[in-house]
This record gives C-alpha cells, sequence and structure tokens, in this order.
C-alpha cells in the first residue's frame, strides 16, 4: 500500500504515547521516502526523537522544533537536503552585558555563524539599549511584528561584518520582554511566525 505524502508534521504531545513506534512504523511501511518531516513538541523522552529520525527516510527537508530534557547529542540522517533546528534557552537568564557579548561575537563573525534568529528573555529592560548595544553600530529600522507580542521602539538594524543584516526588537510578551535578532536569512514558518511591516 505504497502512497505519496508530501509533508509528515509529528507532535510529541500528551498523546504520543509509549506506542509512539507503532505510528512511526506504519508510515515507515506505507511510505518509502518522506520529502518533509516536522516534528516539534514540549520534553518527549530524546530516544523517541531518534527513534522517528532512525526510522522515517527523510530526503528533502527536516525540521526539529522539540524541548527536550537529556541533552544528547541527536544523530541526523545523510539524505536530507535542508535541515533546520529549534531550540529553547528554557528559563534561563543572561544579563544585558552577557547577551551584548553574544551580540559582538556574532557581528565578529567568532561564533554562530550561521544563526538565523535567537530570542531570549531580558533580566532588565531599563538598560537594554544602553548595555546590549553598547559599542555595536545601529540604524533604527522599520517596526517589525514578532508572532502576537508587543513591540517596543523600533527594530535595530545591525550589519555583521560580511555584510548580513539582521534587526535587532524588543517584545512585551504579557508581564516578560524579550529580545529577538533575526537576519535576513530568517525564513519564519508556520510554528514560528514573524511578520514583516504590518
Amino acid at each position: 500500500m505504497d502512497f505519496e505524502i508530501d509533508t509528515v508534521v509529528i507532535s510529541m504531545n500528551d498523546f504520543f504515547n509509549e506506542e509512539y513506534w507503532k505510528l512511526v512504523d506504519w508510515i515507515r511501511s506505507n511510505c518509502r521516502e518522506i520529502p518533509a518531516l516536522h516534528v516539534h513538541g514540549e520534553y518527549p523522552p530524546q530516544g523517541r526523537l531518534q527513534y522517528i529520525l532512525d526510522n522515517l527516510k527523510v530526503t528533502g527537508s527536516l525540521k526539529i522544533f522539540v524541548k527536550t530534557i537529556q541533552r544528547l547529542p541527536l544523530r541526523i540522517p545523510n539524505t536530507i537536503n535542508e535541515l533546520e533546528i529549534r531550540f529553547g534557552f528554557n528559563d534561563t537568564s543572561w544579563t544585558n552585558r552577557e547577551i551584548n557579548l553574544f551580540y559582538k561575537s556574532w557581528i565578529e563573525m567568532k561564533s554562530h555563524q550561521n544563526l538565523e534568529s535567537f530570542e531570549i528573555n531580558l533580566t532588565s529592560r531599563e538598560d537594554f539599549v544602553a548595555v546590549a548595544l553598547r559599542g555595536i553600530p545601529y540604524q533604527m529600522g522599520s517596526p517589525r511584528h514578532f508572532r502576537f507580542n508587543t513591540l517596543l521602539d523600533g527594530s535595530f538594524e545591525v550589519t555583521r561584518k560580511d555584510g548580513l543584516t539582521a534587526s535587532v526588537c524588543v517584545y512585551q510578551d504579557r508581564s516578560e520582554f524579550i529580545a529577538v535578532l533575526c537576519t535576513s536569512f530568517f525564513v519564519p514558518t508556520r510554528f514560528f511566525p514573524f511578520y514583516a511591516n504590518l
């Protein structure tokens, strides 16, 4: 019973229980190759995610939007053309000075050269521009709307030493303040929507 499927989306939520392997085995037995696989979920056992990767043959695009508790490396299949992994620094607090060091390292191309977007909660909104952007040349840009959060100020347009541009914006989400850096390579997805100039 072979048939073609364009995209498989697996949600590793509460219903993705102990018999998850039956679903994966059914997909594998009915689809020899999958052009695109999207996996998302919060805190599933990492072994289950690895089982999916080991048993489904993805030929095109693999996108993983999973928060895991374990910090084990994933074995990624070498049959894919495009890979996108999003992970979160859950409950991580960086000072604005630490954010400044991260931004500067990216601008100088010392680290994170393939970074497309970076989002972090702020511990101090008041001195974000003065401290987190200290020593970083920027120009004010058009406001950008991110998800459904409230934008504060405009965007701070920064340029990496190779010419790649990025927008740094600060948003308010309920009682939290969030700093987001999005490069010009960032492509929004339905799981991580970004709306420009609305």
